[in-house]
């Protein structure tokens, strides 16, 4: 009887142990992602490598995946040199096998930003989807608001202002209803970086500031230093510079009692060009050199470039001709390199998807000549054992066999041709809509496109009047959807012109005649003209609501322009040159739903039919002295 009850004790006393012991397991993995999710990296990857090593002492499957996911996105995230998806998606699978649904979301979002880091948007995309299916299916609001928020960065990313701005609000909604103040931290943030460029610029602050309200209730000292960042950035851009110092020195303070290099070194590089602003070049070097050395700690090729930059325009602020030049220089060749990189991207993945399709193709010959083989072998044996009757009736099914294998290659191959098509045809109407055809061509058969020097080329530049007034009476949704609606029209009148557009900056338009060879002056200033008379239009409609209605001015120039490729991430085509600032000149210059032209735009067309001219004289534009302009009609035009 007492050695039932020694045993019993025993039993008892081993299986609380065993409990306590995968209780503490969990409180660790539990943990890591916790410290994840808080940008605490290495403190993650020490939890996540206790929690795997107890594991394995307990062979427990299950948290031994656990941990090596969370110690992998650690890892990674710590060193944005490694990032490599394909170790994450090798663990998905398993996952998967032992119904570890949660683990495998947040997995396939994980890999979705490694990919759009890359950017292979496509890959992007398909495993933000993966996750949240798995999220809808289990009803995780959470989870569903943290995908919204990455789409929402990647139509930001692709300039497609309406839907970022459709999916940071539902993922904004979704955080609300469930109080996670972290989450909504991340979708207000997301709202005022759209507001940056979409505009208003108070908009962007107003969003900002709410966004450091919430960080400081939760005392998230990463998200306050980041909300200081960027709150003290937009105040630079709007101009009150001791506001933006005052800011920016406190999101400093708290980004390096962190030790987040990252951080510290936008911060630094944000107050090295408010102190060029501010003329201290002494600081504005400091910071600078400051940028320089945390960029090169968290391996930031963006940032290292932009405190090259910075460090060029101290020395040329500061009359050191060979230190510009060396930064300079420096600059260059990362930008040089970044491009490169993003250039060959798309045709690195469109081979390995040749590769893959070539692969799979041979494969399918091999096991047909494998079975045409064995079939054969199989068919000198029953020449022995059978009559000829049961011969011809094997020989019959060898060749319907052999039928069906040669069309199931046919088409196998055919389906293979047609995948590699289109997606050649994609990728060349993506490059087609954001660069000239010229360009796009260059850029496909050399890998890179060189600037061009072009000598008549016609800018045209368009903004609308009070703009910031007009947009305080508008809410944001509504203010981007006017806007679309402006630049929508906008842009099938050029397009059906012949004319370039080359960006929008706000509530401004630019676009050009002459860089590819197809348009006159002739055209854009027809293209002006039925800017100028779809905005009097849509202003006399009674359906048009009237804190919606736009007045606009035009300015046009003619005169020679460098354009070419800019931007890191992505590419950007853009001209450069005194004809542009010209053409801006001319619109600063214009009356309200007019079209101003410059005397080199005039010597042109002053001859063209159907059009008539208005002298204005020579006025005085900042920055060029007196210009002589002309203001141009179409004819028997009457007053707007």
């Amino acid at each position: 009887m007492r050695s039932l009850i020694f045993y019993c004790v025993f039993f008892l006393t081993t299986c609380q142990l065993f409990g306590q012991s995968i209780t503490g397991v969990d409180s660790l993995i539990l943990l890591s992602f916790d410290s994840y999710s808080e940008h605490r990296y290495e403190e993650a990857i020490q939890l996540a490598q206790e929690a795997l090593e107890k594991s394995e002492a307990k062979k427990d499957s299950a948290r031994i995946l656990k941990s090596q996911l969370y110690l992998l996105m650690a890892q990674q995230e710590l060193n944005p040199a490694t990032y490599d998806p394909k170790s994450i998606e090798r663990i998905i699978p398993k996952l998967a096998s032992r119904n570890l649904w949660k683990e495998r979301a947040r997995a396939h979002s994980f890999s979705a930003n490694i990919y759009a880091f890359f950017g292979d948007l496509e890959k992007a995309i398909s495993n933000h989807l993966s996750a949240l299916a798995i999220y809808e299916e289990h009803e995780v609001p959470t989870g569903i608001a943290s995908v919204y928020n990455s789409l929402s960065l990647i139509y930001y990313d692709q300039y497609d202002y309406d839907e970022a701005f459709d999916y940071a609000r539902k993922s904004l909604a979704l955080e609300e209803g469930v109080g996670d103040l972290g989450r909504v931290h991340t979708s207000l943030n997301n709202l005022a970086i759209i507001f940056e460029h979409t505009g208003p610029i108070d908009s962007a602050i107003f969003y900002h500031k709410h966004a450091l309200d919430i960080a400081i209730q939760t005392k998230n000292p990463y998200s306050i230093g980041l909300s200081l960042s960027n709150l003290g950035n937009n105040y630079a851009n709007k101009g009150d510079l001791d506001l933006a110092e005052e800011t920016l020195l406190e999101a400093l303070r708290i980004r390096d009692s962190l030790g987040y290099t990252r951080g510290l070194a936008y911060t630094h590089n944000r107050l090295a060009a408010l102190y060029l602003q501010k003329n201290q070049v002494n600081l504005s070097k400091f910071h600078a050199e400051k940028s320089l050395e945390n960029a090169e700690k968290a391996s930031e090729v963006k940032v290292t470039r932009m405190a090259y930059e910075r460090l060029m325009e101290v020395a040329e602020k500061s009359g050191n001709a060979r230190d510009e030049l060396t930064f300079l220089k420096k600059s260059i060749a990362l930008r040089d390199s970044i491009r490169n990189e993003s250039n060959t991207k798309e045709i690195t993945q469109l081979m390995l998807n040749y590769d893959f399709e070539k692969k799979q193709l041979l494969d399918s010959i091999q096991n047909a000549q494998q079975m045409r083989e064995q079939s054969l072998l199989f068919e000198e044996r029953l020449k022995v054992e059978r009559n000829r009757q049961l011969i011809f009736l094997i020989s019959g099914l060898f060749l319907l066999i052999l039928v069906i294998l040669w069309w199931r290659r046919y088409v196998f191959i055919k389906k293979s041709n047609e995948v590699i098509e289109a997606e050649k045809d994609r990728s060349d109407k993506l490059l087609l809509n954001i660069l000239p055809a010229e360009v796009a061509e260059e850029l496909k058969e050399k890998g890179f496109s060189e600037a061009r020097d072009f000598e008549e080329v016609t800018v045209i530049f368009t903004d609308f009047a009070d703009f910031t007034q007009k947009a305080q009476h508008l809410s944001a949704k509504e203010l981007v959807n006017e806007l679309n609606t402006c630049f929508k029209k906008f842009d099938e009148i050029i397009a059906s012109h012949g004319l370039e557009k080359i960006k929008t900056i706000g509530d401004a338009y630019m676009a050009a005649g002459g860089l590819n060879k197809k348009s006159e002056v002739q055209a854009v200033v027809r293209a002006a003209l039925e800017m100028r008379d779809f905005i009097i239009q849509r202003n006399n409609n009674p359906s048009t609501p009237s804190n919606a209605k736009f007045d606009m001015r035009v300015g046009i120039n003619t005169g020679p322009v460098v354009a070419g490729i800019v931007g890191i991430k992505k590419f950007q085509f853009d001209i450069w040159g005194d004809t542009v600032n010209t053409a801006q000149r001319m619109e600063g210059a214009c009356e309200l739903n007019k079209i101003n032209i410059s005397e080199n735009t005039y010597a042109e067309i002053q001859d063209e039919e159907g059009l008539e001219f208005e002298y204005r004289g020579e006025l005085e534009v900042k920055g060029k002295g007196k210009l002589k302009m002309w203001f141009v009609f179409e004819k028997n035009h009457s007053a707007a």
